[in-house]
């Protein structure tokens, strides 16, 4: 009497194509825009991480210095502020690669290790030093002002990579 199969009409197959269709299309958009939500945030997540790196690779490590309480108090004070000088321009060195900086007059032992405190250990650094640097440097190291050119650190620092 009554036959309602949804089959039997005659462009049954043709909204069957249409409604896969649509399905699929709707699955592609859903799954490309929550892909991309991801990827957006691994690469946030990697920014951050790679910007913490680049941070804990320019922050010099924690001082351990035999010392008095005040020099070392007055040392993790200065390579605190060590993120302040421009390495980029300067040069970068290790402990490993350190020259002996006293023989820089007017550099003595507590002076060479503020100097370490910030990273500088080369003579090849202190020659790089241009004005800009010579005032930071002044103020980061807690060292009386003018004194590096009055003593000519880097004329000094020049002869001595050479003649290293």
């Amino acid at each position: 009497m009554f036959d309602m199969n949804p089959l039997a009409l005659p462009d049954a197959q043709l909204q069957q194509w249409i409604m896969l269709f649509v399905a699929g299309t709707l699955g592609f958009i859903i799954g490309y825009v929550s892909r991309q939500r991801t990827i957006r945030h691994l690469e946030g997540g990697l920014a951050g991480t790679v910007r913490e790196l680049d941070d804990c690779l320019r922050s010099p490590a924690p001082l351990a210095v035999a010392g008095s309480p005040e020099e070392v108090v007055v040392l993790n004070r200065i390579a605190a502020r060590s993120g302040e000088l421009n390495l980029d321009r300067i040069g970068y060195a290790s402990a490993d690669e350190a020259d002996d900086l006293k023989a820089i007059v007017g550099v003595g032992p507590f002076l060479e290790r503020k100097l370490h405190a910030v990273g500088i250990y080369t003579f090849r650094q202190i020659a790089n030093f241009n004005q800009e640097d010579i005032n930071l440097v002044n103020d980061v190291i807690e060292f009386f002002p003018g004194r590096i050119e009055r003593e000519n650190w880097v004329g000094q620092s020049i002869e001595l990579a050479k003649k290293r």
